[in-house]
């Protein structure tokens, strides 16, 4: 017996030739991509940001909201009936991320390198809690 991948949508890819990547590209917002890890007590979210320079770049925390911030430019000037193939994006970009309970500014830290946004964000220590126990009580019927 052959096992065969499940697809929810097995004729989305092939009949339409429907392609994801493209379609957000071509909406006309730059949205870099992020990974968030959880390593050693941290969270480290790293931000593709190729083509930005780090000044444009802004990193805060508005009560348990991180947001990372900035914006792409095309420093050219080209005239639109010269150009012939257009998939870059460029503009504002803000991308926003609930933090845990307890998460404040001063144990954050951003660095910018390579066209890679690194944030790492120091988790407060968990501490155990014990579940508690609530009473189930009965009324008592007459």
């Amino acid at each position: 017996m052959d096992l065969k991948t499940w697809t929810p949508f097995p004729y989305l890819d092939k009949d339409w030739r429907f392609d994801f990547p493209r379609f957000i590209r071509e909406s006309g917002e730059f949205r870099p991509s992020i990974d968030v890890v959880r390593t050693n007590g941290n969270l480290v979210m790293t931000a593709e940001l190729p083509g930005i320079s780090p000044d444009d770049v802004a990193v805060s925390l508005d009560g348990d909201i991180l947001t990372i911030k900035g914006e792409k430019t095309d420093e050219r000037e080209i005239n639109e009936a010269d150009r012939y193939v257009h998939e870059r994006t460029f503009g504002s970009f803000q991308r926003r991320m609930t933090m845990p309970d307890g998460v404040s500014s001063d144990a954050i830290d951003a660095n910018f390198e390579n066209g890679i946004l690194t944030v790492q964000v120091t988790l407060p220590e968990e501490k155990d809690v014990e579940p508690k126990r609530i009473p189930v009580g009965a009324k008592k019927t007459s």
